[in-house]
């Protein structure tokens, strides 16, 4: 159940910016631990844009405190309000409504999750929710580390289906989250914008992309479905991370995640075949939870603008702003880019043989 913050301030009335020594003492004058509530806290490091720390009490579950900050931890500079974290609120509250509703309709819903909100903190651009049960890793370390059960790719395909199609097309949903403004300024502009001005000869391929996503608008768009913020548990898995989240084009999504698995298949050349996989299976996945509720043709336009964005992405990864902390083939990443932009019509099928056939 989410509980109100106590209102805190600094001393002349500026945000409290928190640090990992101070959590327990924020929390406590926040309302949320009483006086007596005594907690371990360990820093979350993996992403660049906040202070996310997970909080043991020893009475009660595990949760997790989250503050955005201005300046993003990045090689070049990268600054972004930290009101985006009120988008993050409610793009969780509404991912959290609609999984629910599926749950309530079958079992659609099972084994994907998202947090709970806890508190939320408006004055200091932070907010508490629910840690996901120990053990658990990223998809990321686990795909780094050869893990490629596909069980969770379906999964993957199941979530995001859900909030595409269960938005598709709603004036409510569309009115509620109508400001992409943080997704420009964290994903539009260092990825597309930041990666044509380094390389000229992209930049209209790269400019008539970012004009492709500004201009369709069809759904609730999460803008970091990534292995970095896919959870997996014993529960299932659990997203996390909504900052970007707005209602536009669920193409972003589908490169934006369709390019980490790429990437990791070009890391480890020999099990190309079986991560290659893993995006049949989510595919299968998400197109099952989308085609009810829109054409046959609709849901191609969706994919091969889906697949445009992968070879933006691609680039991006490893010319942008935002890079991969793991090397790769960086030539084969951007022929493989190439050849899915000169693709007449990108849909899977097509795109999985580029890929396999670019060496």
């Amino acid at each position: 159940m989410e509980q109100p913050a106590t209102p805190i301030r600094g001393p002349n009335n500026e945000v409290c910016w928190i640090e990992a020594d101070q959590a327990e003492s924020y929390l406590r004058a926040s309302g949320f631990l009483r006086p007596d509530e005594r907690i371990t806290v360990r820093d979350l490091d993996g992403g660049v844009s906040n202070l996310v720390l997970r909080c043991d009490p020893v009475s009660r579950a595990p949760f997790v405190l989250k503050q955005s900050r201005t300046q993003l931890r990045t090689a070049e500079p990268w600054f972004c309000s930290p009101e985006r974290i009120w988008c993050e609120i409610a793009t969780l509250r509404a991912c959290s409504d609609l999984l629910a509703r599926r749950r309530q309709q079958g079992s659609d819903a099972v084994g994907v999750m998202v947090p709970e909100l806890l508190m939320e903190d408006r004055g200091n651009f932070a907010f508490v929710m629910s840690a996901v049960e120990e053990p658990h890793a990223t998809w990321k370390s686990l795909l780094l580390a050869g893990d490629y059960r596909e069980e969770t790719a379906e999964a993957c395909g199941r979530m995001l289906g859900i909030v595409h199609a269960d938005t598709w097309h709603k004036p409510a949903v569309a009115a509620a989250f109508e400001n992409r403004s943080f997704f420009d300024a964290l994903r539009l502009d260092p990825y597309y914008r930041f990666s044509a001005a380094q390389e000229p000869r992209l930049r209209e391929r790269l400019e008539d992309l970012i004009q492709s996503v500004w201009s369709h608008r069809h759904c609730l768009v999460h803008g970091d479905f990534s292995p970095k913020n896919l959870l997996v548990s014993a529960a299932g898995v659990t997203l996390i991370d909504f900052e970007v989240g707005h209602y536009g084009d669920p193409a972003f999504d589908l490169g934006f995640f369709l390019t980490h698995l790429c990437l990791k298949a070009a890391r480890v050349p020999r099990d190309e075949p079986r991560i290659l996989r893993l995006i049949d299976r989510f595919w299968d996945a998400y197109r099952a939870r989308l085609e009810p509720v829109c054409t046959v043709e609709e849901v191609d336009m969706v994919a091969d603008r889906g697949h445009r964005n992968l070879a933006g992405c691609l680039i991006a990864r490893v010319i942008g702003k935002s890079r991969i902390d793991y090397d790769v083939d960086v030539p084969r990443v951007l022929r493989i880019a190439d050849a899915v932009f000169r693709l007449p019509f990108a849909r899977w099928p097509e795109v999985r043989a580029t890929i396999a056939t670019s060496t």
